[in-house]
C-alpha cells in the first residue's frame, strides 16, 4: 500500500512535511524559504490607536513601492510638534 501523503523534495530529495503535501507544496519548508528568487517579507508596526498596534506584512515589492511613507519626515514625533507649538 502506497502511502501518498508522503513526497520527496523537488530539489533536495528531503521528505516533504505533511502539512506542506496537504497544501499541494512540491519543495520542503527549507528549499522553500531558500534561494534567489526567493524574497524576504518585511513588516511594521502600525499604531491604530494609543495601545493596540498591528503589525503590517508586505512583500519586498510593496515595501519599496511604499516605505517613503513609512520614515519620519521632521526630527520630532508628530506629538512632541504639537505640544511644543502649544506650550510656547
Amino acid at each position: 500500500m502506497v502511502n501518498d501523503n508522503i513526497r520527496n523534495c523537488i530539489n533536495c530529495g528531503r521528505e516533504v512535511e505533511k502539512a506542506r503535501v496537504e497544501f499541494g507544496f512540491k519543495n520542503c519548508a527549507s528549499c522553500a524559504h531558500t534561494g534567489p528568487d526567493v524574497s524576504r517579507p518585511k513588516g511594521r508596526m502600525v499604531y491604530s490607536h494609543k495601545t493596540g498596534a498591528e503589525i503590517e506584512i508586505l512583500s519586498e515589492e510593496s515595501w519599496n513601492e511604499n516605505k517613503k511613507y513609512f520614515t519620519p519626515n521632521g526630527a520630532r514625533s508628530a506629538l512632541k510638534n504639537f505640544s511644543r507649538n502649544i506650550c510656547s
